[in-house]
């Protein structure tokens, strides 16, 4: 009797530490599925070859960031893979589409250059009836060579038809005013430097667009959320500069649709971390004078290459450098 005692004794002991056993199993696999599923900056962007990647939905990486930004108008030719004006273009979670375009509309692209050649679109949307019906691109990114002309890894057959805005050097941020021909070649209008650009060691400039900014937090097209600290340098390609906390109250400000050149650098707990944001100031003002509003009004002027004249629409501050190199003012006959 005795001896069927202890077996039963043992029996609900060893019971007993088999629930608790199990019940502690339980908790270390829910912690570690806790842990893993916890989204941080750390897991939610990467950079990879020069490029920002941030994780989707499916836990694929994206890039949504590289060293050069571009703008493109032209028509629609194809949607499965997206192609404007012979542009083939890469798209994902993050890109803005908007709905009922079709092959045949005159579409605006906005996205970033990879260093891998790749054209991934921010968004695309369709584009206001112009006057010029021809494809055009701009982009702004880094000079590597002048002879020949390459920028952001693009090479450019600039001419004697090009015009070349002041002095440019290897390593300036520049923007590039592009004519699509018909059979697909780029006939490069003009080159404008923005600025020097220097690399940051370890750290990755990419350019992007604002989408919202606080006082303690940043957005930009396609990013998740990033925290904006009061000590990230702030300015602008006109050598104003300042921080955060500065900058709110001075001369540059973070507001939505800006173009920015973004540092991005590994902290030392190996998080992704904005040190330093440069806003593109495409047509800064003279010295001593005031940008005027009325340089966002476009003017028509017709360009004379040596053949194959175009009309082409351009802001006010571009107008006294193609009308010097023999253009002139209104649509071509």
């Amino acid at each position: 009797m005795r001896t069927n005692t202890k077996i039963l004794r043992w029996g609900l002991i060893m019971g007993y530490l088999g629930i608790i056993t199990s019940m502690l199993a339980c908790m270390a696999i829910g912690l570690g599925t806790s842990n893993e599923n916890t989204s941080t900056d750390e897991d939610m962007l990467q950079i990879d070859n020069g490029s920002l990647e941030v994780r989707g939905q499916n836990g694929e990486w994206m890039p949504v960031a590289g060293a050069s930004t571009f703008e493109l108008v032209g028509t629609l030719q194809s949607l499965s893979p997206w192609k404007v004006a012979g542009t083939t273009l890469e798209t994902n979670e993050t890109t803005k589409v908007q709905e009922g375009l079709q092959v045949g509309d005159l579409v605006r692209v906005k996205g970033t250059v990879l260093a891998d050649g790749k054209w991934v679109a921010y968004s695309i949307e369709r584009a206001e009836a112009q006057t010029n019906p021809s494809p055009t691109i701009v982009f702004i990114g880094k000079v590597t060579s002048t002879d020949p002309w390459v920028v952001n890894g693009i090479t450019l057959n600039v001419t004697a038809d090009t015009v070349i805005n002041g002095t440019i050097t290897v390593g300036m941020l520049v923007r590039v005013e592009v004519l699509l021909a018909e059979d697909g070649t780029w006939e490069v209008l003009s080159l404008t430097p923005l600025g020097d650009f220097s690399e940051v060691d370890g750290c990755v400039t990419v350019a992007a667009t604002i989408v919202l900014v606080t006082a303690d937090e940043i957005q930009f097209v396609g990013w998740p959320s990033m925290p904006l600290d009061s000590n990230v340098k702030i300015e602008s390609n006109g050598n104003e500069e300042g921080n955060q906390g500065n900058d709110q109250q001075g001369s540059i400000v973070l507001s939505p649709n800006q173009n920015v050149l973004v540092v991005l650098c590994p902290s030392d707990d190996k998080q992704i971390v904005i040190t330093q944001i440069i806003v593109i100031v495409l047509n800064p003002p003279e010295e001593g004078g005031n940008e005027s509003s009325s340089d966002n009004q476009k003017v028509l002027i017709c360009h004379k290459p040596k053949k194959n004249a175009h009309t082409l629409s351009l802001p006010q501050s571009a107008v006294p450098a193609h009308l010097a190199h023999g253009d002139t003012l209104g649509p071509c006959p």
